[in-house]
């Protein structure tokens, strides 16, 4: 458990909250678990100390919360290292193991062992340097030679990837916080917007009549969460797209438009 401290005025009132909510449900907390991280852009941020039924906290600059890694600065440097790091471990067991297989069976061993792993969650992050997003698509690129079964680093492999009908993992993150921005909109998931989303003030003759303000960003993090982001690819989804009934029509019809705006290889990330 992880204890998110923004900016709090009265240091032991959340812990004293949570610790009165673990009696009268009869439960306890592992304090070896429980940690403070305080997100903060301050060089120099508050610190106070923190105790759960007596037993102080320990203040961290990163932890991991329900898979995934948060930093105090919410950076996903942490976070992308870490799930590099097992989908190439998982990969190389797959090498092991299924060398001999045909090409069906390693790609359907990647798209259920290694891709999750990669996309677990992706709608909470989602990396916004090309170093980081390079870095993701390794895994797949490296996924593609093994299926292939080449290794050469002559032989390219975007082809490669392209007859495998697998889209990119940064598309298919964009295309993973659009749908839960869809379902938040509709109301199929028990998700309010928040009170910076706000629906346009002015249409344009391009636009849909359920686009939203994009909020003003205060920094490049921001910028790039899901919020701010999701709108900017939901403002330019068609109003085809957006009238969708269903979550698996809406995704089935998103996927080819996000593919469509997607800025040029090598500029900056939408």
């Amino acid at each position: 458990m992880s204890h998110f401290t923004p900016c709090p005025k009265l240091p032991q009132c959340r812990p004293t909250l949570l610790a009165n909510w673990a009696t009268d449900w009869l439960m306890e907390f592992n304090i070896k678990k429980c940690a403070v991280l305080t997100i903060s852009r301050k060089r120099q941020p508050s610190q106070f100390q923190y105790t759960i039924l007596g037993q102080l906290l320990t203040s961290v600059e990163q932890h991991d919360y329900l898979g995934i890694t948060i930093v105090n600065d919410l950076r996903w440097n942490s976070h992308c290292q870490n799930i590099i790091r097992k989908s190439n471990k998982t990969l190389g067991l797959l090498r092991r193991t299924l060398s001999p297989c045909s090409r069906h069976v390693k790609k359907k061993a990647y798209e259920s062992l290694v891709r999750p792993r990669l996309e677990y969650a992706a709608e909470a992050w989602n990396p916004y340097t090309i170093t980081l997003v390079d870095k993701l698509e390794q895994v797949q690129r490296a996924a593609a030679r093994f299926v292939y079964r080449d290794f050469r680093r002559t032989t390219p492999v975007t082809p490669m990837i392209t007859n495998l009908g697998w889209d990119s993992l940064h598309v298919r993150r964009l295309l993973a916080q659009s749908v839960m921005f869809y379902k938040i909109h509709y109301q199929l998931v028990n998700i309010q917007f928040p009170s910076c989303v706000l629906p346009a003030c002015y249409l344009s003759r391009s636009d849909h009549q359920l686009k939203y303000q994009v909020p003003a960003p205060s920094s490049e993090g921001y910028k790039y969460s899901f919020y701010p982001r999701s709108i900017r690819v939901w403002n330019h989804l068609p109003p085809s797209v957006v009238i969708q009934t269903t979550p698996a029509a809406f995704k089935e019809v998103a996927l080819v438009s996000i593919k469509g705006m997607l800025p040029p290889p090598g500029s900056k990330l939408l």
